[in-house]
């Protein structure tokens, strides 16, 4: 039986964890909140050995879908998702209600841009960054960028130190940003994002979800058989492929799914602990 008020502990990742965090050790904790369960499993079994519930959390846009769409084990107790979408790519997968929690993420609440005035239509391009590297697929992407819309507008590349890029003088900016420690990393992308009329991306990623949100065109300009291997992971899209032309510089993003289902206004934490006690 737990507390009424349960202590907690949480695994971070990609500095996504949307609310407060506690000076409890793992070993005290009741309820282990963490951003991945089937990488994880002694551990995960462990805790929950130790009369510990585990929670997993959306630690990126898309992540939970890795379950229906990979196959994933599923090992945690319960699940906290972005919006209904993910929330129900988990029941179609056979997890029970009872154990999903739409949750939404303060990450996400209240972001804003700057927008800049810019004397021509600005592109960026945001580098593939996967599980193996994927220099040779972002070098032909950049340049095919240049050579398609290097005369109509101004092409800036967006990396992190993992990914690879050999970026062409054409190129205007690079925007390298650290993903992994970085405590401000989503107020940092919106403020970012106000540079920028157009982002081109070869599948959807937090970042470009972040674009969405703040209203920025967003292309998907790559198929997976371009850039994943045989036994990577598969990906989930809500942007259509579209090749790279002239006409993206004047066409509006197309939406495969409603925005209000992918995410919802946070909830407290207190609503999270009061249901993480029922697992």
């Amino acid at each position: 039986m737990f507390p009424q008020i349960p202590k907690y502990y949480v695994i971070d990742h990609h500095s996504m964890w949307g609310w407060p965090k506690t000076d409890t050790t793992i070993k005290d904790a009741d309820i282990v909140f963490t951003w991945n369960d089937f990488t994880m499993k002694e551990d995960i079994i462990k805790w929950q050995a130790d009369g510990k519930k585990v929670v997993v959390y959306e630690h990126g846009w898309n992540s939970i879908f890795d379950y229906e769409v990979n196959k994933q084990v599923v090992l945690a107790d319960g699940f906290m998702t972005l919006g209904s979408n993910s929330a129900n790519s988990l029941l179609r997968y056979g997890i029970d209600k009872n154990r999903i929690l739409v949750t939404g993420n303060s990450n996400f609440d209240n972001l804003v841009t700057i927008e800049k005035e810019n004397s021509k239509i600005t592109v960026l391009y945001t580098a593939l960054h996967w599980l193996k590297d994927r220099r040779e697929f972002n070098n032909l992407k950049i340049k095919e960028i240049v050579s398609v819309l290097g005369d109509y507008a101004d092409i800036s590349v967006k990396t992190i130190p993992y990914s690879p890029i050999d970026i062409p003088k054409e190129v205007k900016t690079n925007w390298c940003s650290e993903i992994h420690n970085n405590k401000n990393l989503f107020k940092e992308i919106a403020k970012g994002l106000g540079s920028y009329d157009i982002i081109l991306t070869p599948k959807e990623s937090t970042f470009d979800f972040i674009a969405l949100l703040l209203g920025k065109k967003v292309f998907r300009i790559s198929k997976e058989e371009e850039y994943r291997d045989f036994d990577d992971q598969h990906s989930r899209n809500i942007l259509p492929y579209s090749r790279i032309t002239p006409d993206l510089l004047s066409k509006e993003s197309e939406l495969l799914v409603n925005l209000h289902d992918e995410l919802i206004k946070s909830i407290t934490i207190k609503e999270i602990l009061k249901w993480a006690i029922t697992l």
